[in-house]
């Protein structure tokens, strides 16, 4: 894939358990694709939007295969127009368009809090939301209409976080290959990264993660959750010369926070995520921006 230098292309999925969310001021649905935008070439950023507008209504499961197909040539698209995908989302199963894209060697660092790593029973069938990650690697299912399903293999997969994920979860995600780390062991990331053998890396940052003041807007969050500032630092040296090939930012909505703080967490994670890529924003604003 070619190198950028300030080029963004933002995706989004603005939809929460099958039904699309109301875009009040930050369109579409919460997500501020366009608010992020605006923000983004201010600081010397290049940001491009592109809406993946479903309007069909149809099972949440054909939903996710359509957005995976959806994400997945625009994740293509972008790094072919040398533009860094950000995908912004109100649900995890987003991950699955970015990984049928970059390909099964591709490694994952998801942080999320409740590790989204349930599975189907005979009489239990958890939201798709909290199947996310196992459908990601295959411990799970995913819908008969996937065009070109690919699997994250456990063993690529770096879990930050899940203190919220129930015992049988830490025991199915370690039974597949994953690695868990707590939010306490942020520092290690960098050595389980430089470990593991991929082609490339999947940055997914749920905001069920981070620490509730920092992201009032979040889905779900705790006020004990990571510092999202010590996320953004430990990028660079997680990433650094190790391809980061896409970043999501999930489970959030900016429209009931009026303090802004979500809007000013996403955008420095985003744009954290970026400068580990490897990316550069125009050097006449940098001054301006602060940066």
């Amino acid at each position: 894939m070619p190198v950028f230098v300030d080029h963004l292309q933002l995706l989004p999925m603005p939809f929460l358990d099958g039904v699309r969310q109301p875009d009040g001021r930050h369109r579409p649905g919460g997500l501020g694709m366009a608010t992020l935008s605006d923000l983004l070439n201010g600081h010397g950023w290049t940001a491009r939007v592109e809406d993946l507008g479903f309007d069909k209504p149809m099972p949440e499961s054909r939903l996710a295969e359509a957005f995976a197909r959806a994400i997945g040539d625009a994740v293509e698209s972008a790094w072919d127009r040398r533009r860094f995908p950000i995908v912004l989302s109100r649900s995890g199963y987003v991950a699955l368009g970015v990984i049928d894209a970059l390909g099964e060697r591709t490694g994952v660092v998801w942080a999320s809090d409740r590790g989204e790593f349930r599975s189907a029973g005979l009489l239990h069938r958890p939201r798709l939301a909290e199947r996310s990650l196992a459908l990601l690697t295959g411990w799970a299912k995913r819908d008969k209409l996937a065009v070109r399903p690919a699997r994250a293999a456990g063993r690529r997969v770096i879990v930050l976080g899940a203190e919220g994920a129930s015992a049988d979860e830490r025991r199915a995600m370690e039974a597949d290959g994953i690695r868990i780390l707590a939010r306490a062991e942020l520092d290690r990331l960098a050595t389980e990264v430089a470990e593991t053998d991929a082609d490339g890396w999947y940055l997914h940052v749920d905001c069920s993660a981070l620490a509730q003041v920092a992201v009032p807007g979040a889905d779900h969050a705790r006020p004990d959750g990571l510092d999202p500032a010590r996320l953004a630092e430990s990028l660079p040296g997680a990433f650094s010369g190790r391809k980061l090939r896409a970043v999501a930012i999930v489970g959030y909505d900016m429209n009931p926070d009026a303090s802004g703080s979500t809007t000013e967490t996403v955008l420095a994670l985003v744009e954290a995520a970026a400068r580990a890529a490897g990316g550069v924003p125009r050097p006449e604003t940098v001054g301006e921006a602060g940066g």
